[in-house]
């Protein structure tokens, strides 16, 4: 094998490098990601996953302004917005719905 051809390979060498660790990268779920998260995140109650979350955008309401399934509905959609955990999703959601 000539030098010329060796180096051609070598040099795409941490091209295909790249592409194999961006590969890896993107078949791992988020689901992966946020379960690493999840671990090292301390439990908090309901209450205070709204004061940490909630609050920033929204003023607070009394729980039982909205019926169980309205809240239901708007915290399905906030749990996307706001990228909350499985848990922190219900923990919430059972805090607003604890008054009705």
């Amino acid at each position: 094998m000539k030098i010329t051809t060796m180096m051609r390979r070598l040099s795409a060498l941490p091209v295909f490098l790249a592409g194999g660790l961006l590969l890896a990268a993107a078949c791992m779920s988020t689901s992966d990601i946020r379960n690493q998260d999840d671990i090292s995140r301390p439990t908090k109650s309901g209450s205070e996953l709204w004061a940490q979350n909630c609050r920033r955008c929204h003023n607070f309401r009394s729980p039982s302004e909205f019926s169980d399934s309205e809240w239901d509905v708007a915290m399905f959609h906030m749990r996307v917005r706001a990228n909350l955990t499985a848990e922190e999703y219900e923990l919430i959601r059972q805090f607003l719905k604890s008054s009705n």
